[in-house]
């Protein structure tokens, strides 16, 4: 196994929050779209995640099989990889996911209640950046979320482009401020295959992120104050956690 194709695929072994609106892709691995062609491109990646969950102020939203992150990577030298996506995108897919209890906190089927989340890039891929090692693997993503439902209206977000989360997954250990304390991921099973590496069940996590309150919801942003209280925002850093578990797959061109 060449070290280059192993660190290769460590640096994708945490890239498992944010998306931009689309569908996630349910064959693993999925390299039909990668960008191959880009100048520079010496790996195609893919990174699906398997499970996982979103707790804000003990508010948790499962994440499940939601997430995926696909594209190419061109080699930094001493600097971290460059993310390039698959054309007309911008390399991150999700599927909406239904936030327990809907705009009301109430499992009942009422008109208008159920609301679906999308986790978006706040910003170009250009946005992503890399910090690679074995065992230990770090992502840094700036993250909004949308939120759909007919009474929240078209641009309910939580966080936006110049006011996001910052994501920090890492498979090493965190430092959060208090009251959370630090936890740890793992790299998962590094597996060789006829077309490159595979790394399954890698545990990614970060409980040392803030998440904004909500903006745009309802006419003149007049259901902010609901979204905000339903959902205990804006939570301040030491108050969240995210733990995701993937498979990431990296194929050298």
């Amino acid at each position: 196994m060449r070290p280059s194709r192993l660190v290769l695929a460590a640096t994708v072994a945490v890239v498992v929050m944010a998306s931009v609106a689309g569908v996630a892709q349910a064959a693993f691995p999925n390299f039909s779209d990668c960008p191959s062609s880009t100048p520079g491109v010496v790996t195609c990646i893919d990174v699906q995640s398997r499970s996982g969950s979103l707790e804000i102020k003990g508010f948790t939203v499962p994440l499940g099989e939601s997430l995926e992150i696909r594209g190419g990577l061109i080699e930094g030298g001493e600097s971290d990889p460059i993310f390039v996506p698959p054309t007309g995108t911008n390399g991150f897919f999700s599927r909406a996911i239904r936030v327990p209890g809907g705009l009301l906190g109430i499992e009942f089927p009422i008109p208008g209640n159920a609301v679906l989340a999308i986790a978006q890039l706040a910003g170009p891929a250009s946005a992503l950046r890399f910090r690679f090692g074995i065992p230990v693997t770090t992502i840094r993503l700036p993250v909004k979320v949308k939120l759909e439902n007919p009474i929240l209206g078209s641009g309910c977000t939580i966080g936006t482009n110049s006011n996001p989360s910052y994501i920090n997954l890492t498979t090493g250990t965190t430092s959060p401020p208090l009251p959370n304390r630090p936890i740890s991921g793992s790299i998962g099973t590094i597996v060789e295959t006829e077309e490159g590496l595979q790394i399954l069940g890698a545990r990614a996590v970060d409980n040392a992120f803030a998440v904004p309150g909500a903006s745009g919801c309802g006419l003149l942003g007049i259901v902010d104050p609901l979204v905000n209280l339903r959902l205990k925002l804006p939570s301040a850093a030491g108050n969240n956690t995210m733990i995701v578990v993937n498979d990431i797959a990296a194929r050298p061109l």
